[in-house]
């Protein structure tokens, strides 16, 4: 209540995270992520369970097409791999003169410094503009950026030191990267220098400033906790813990730097005798490996920011350190993050009543599933809830087990089942993220239901299409409700007379083979059935649990 609106992408990531760590672990939820549950599933059409990674940009970043791929890419040839980012460009590079200054800093930051670390599998920092996690494990499903021991610490809520407070209300892109390689050392992070994206830079002096504040104070914080990891890759000198040992110290002195650098530039202009030539010919070959990189790279107009840049180091290096560390008791965003209003900084108050969690009701998502079954009291749910059973009714159209009258036709591995006739989870969910939910739940053959429901509920006869309606082949084994047997409920939903079913089964099976399975949705095919079929807005609605029946059942043929 007190600091409503644009909080900073922490509590975005916190939502996300506490939501995918409930579903892994299927603990209850609030309603919030109970409406977040439904919305994933019933309307975007996939089980939240499969998804594998988190992507996180800025508002103003602008992702390149096949960044996306490239990183997935990345992702699925290494399975340790729990981290990734991409270049980061500047997209109003010549728009200032602060602009100009920035871009030699973007190009070297990622190709060496975070080329560097990633030979370690380190990479100290993914960019919150650009980067993307894996949310558990493929092999094991060992649970990674939404473990409890990450959701716990990066959901800290009491802050009340100067080092939690640099941490958390300044750096949290760096802090929840230093979190993963705390929690999980088993595990890398890397950079890729083929996934990449443009971004806003600062363009005036006062945001620059109060975004480098904000930088360097969360970098020192953050490797001041990296350094002390007892698990980090390589051994003495040759280890990235000597790495972030060096690039903390680096980061204090860096004042004490440009003073030296003038220091030997006054040396060079008089020619006095003892001039230390050995840090003159140092410097110069620092400097001289970072233009190799641009001819390596063939990014000859980096060679003019890097002069720019140089022109500009006692501006980096220099004044916006001293003004850093000045104000390392300073915690907020200054003019990066503005309140929407009248364009005047809000003034807030602290919070003086204590908040109780538990007045938030939990619930497991099965007994909301259950509340959107049975306790429909309007016509508007009761379609949201056809449209639930009929995602959970494909499950009924996966093949039996093999042994059974029908199971050898299809083999065993496409599906997903071990010789044992126990459904492989891993291969059953990656075959068929792309749908609706398809993922049989039963183990050694048992075929999963939904309470009370059959195929005739939805309007779909197993018969009429060549399936057997019970025994070996496509059998429904509804479970009995309140304590009612499956044989206690026969009815079958009556849709008002119109197109004939065997119609809309041809159409459906005409729009799925010639449409991308992984962009359309079952809403989009449901519209086209209605254009094919002429059909107006109330007879859809009626049609609707028997369209999404037949999609699945398509879908399933296909595979």
């Amino acid at each position: 209540r007190t600091r409503q609106g644009n909080r900073g992408k922490r509590d975005s990531q916190i939502i996300l995270m506490q939501f995918f760590n409930k579903v892994h672990f299927n603990l209850p939820m609030t309603p919030l992520e109970l409406e977040v549950y439904h919305q994933i599933k019933n309307v975007i059409g996939v089980n939240p369970a499969f998804y594998e990674f988190i992507m996180m940009v800025d508002a103003d970043t602008y992702v390149f097409p096949d960044s996306l791929n490239r990183m997935v890419s990345c992702m699925l040839h290494d399975s340790k791999l729990m981290g990734i980012c991409g270049e980061t460009q500047l997209a109003n590079e010549k728009d200032t003169w602060i602009t100009m200054i920035q871009v030699y800093e973007y190009y070297i930051s990622h190709h060496l410094s975070k080329a560097f670390e990633s030979l370690f599998g380190s990479v100290t920092c993914l960019p919150g503009c650009f980067c993307m996690y894996r949310i558990r494990a493929p092999e094991s499903n060992y649970p990674l950026l939404v473990s409890t021991n990450m959701v716990k610490d990066y959901a800290e809520n009491n802050v009340d030191t100067l080092h939690k407070k640099n941490l958390l209300h300044l750096g949290e892109d760096r802090y929840l990267t230093t979190l993963m390689l705390k929690h999980h050392p088993y595990y890398k992070m890397k950079f890729t220098s083929d996934a990449q994206c443009r971004t806003n830079a600062p363009d005036t002096w006062q945001v620059l400033l109060s975004q480098r504040r904000r930088w360097i104070n969360s970098t020192v914080h953050n490797l001041l906790e990296l350094v002390f990891l007892p698990r980090l890759c390589g051994f003495c000198c040759f280890s990235m813990r000597f790495v972030v040992f060096i690039d903390l110290v680096s980061t204090i002195v860096m004042p004490a730097t440009v003073v030296y650098l003038g220091y030997l530039i006054y040396q060079l202009v008089v020619s006095t005798s003892d001039t230390p030539l050995v840090s003159v010919y140092l410097l110069a070959t620092v400097y001289g490996l970072q233009a190799l990189l641009f001819v390596f790279k063939r990014q000859w107009q980096h060679i003019g920011w890097m002069i720019v840049y140089l022109l500009a180091l006692p501006v980096f290096s220099f004044f916006i350190p001293i003004y850093a560390f000045w104000h390392f008791d300073d915690f907020s965003w200054g003019n990066t993050r503005l309140e929407v209003g009248d364009g005047k900084k809000a003034r807030f108050i602290a919070e003086v009543e204590e908040f109780d969690p538990a007045s938030i009701p939990l619930r497991k998502w099965e007994e909301y599933e259950e509340e959107i079954l049975y306790s429909v009291p309007d016509k508007t749910r009761l379609d949201d809830a056809r449209s639930e059973m009929s995602s959970r009714a494909s499950m009924y159209f996966m093949p039996p087990r093999p042994g059974s009258a029908a199971g050898s036709a299809y083999g065993t591995n496409n599906y997903g089942y071990n010789q044992s006739g126990a459904v492989n989870m891993q291969a059953v969910g990656r075959t068929h993220a792309h749908t609706h939910a398809h993922i049989p739940v039963g183990m050694g053959g048992n075929v999963p239901s939904v309470p009370g429901m059959t195929l005739a509920h939805a309007g779909f006869m197993p018969e009429a299409h060549g399936m057997a309606a019970s025994g070996g082949g496509y059998g429904v084994a509804p479970m009995a409700p309140m304590g009612l047997v499956p044989d206690a409920m026969p009815f079958q939903v009556q849709y008002p007379s119109g197109m004939p079913n065997e119609v809309l089964v041809q159409s459906v099976r005409r729009i799925l083979s010639t449409v991308d399975l992984m962009l359309v949705t079952k809403k989009q095919v449901r519209q086209q059935v209605a254009q094919d079929c002429n059909m107006d807005q109330d007879e859809l609605n009626a049609r609707k649990s028997f369209i999404n029946v037949c999609i699945d059942e398509v879908l399933n043929e296909r595979l």
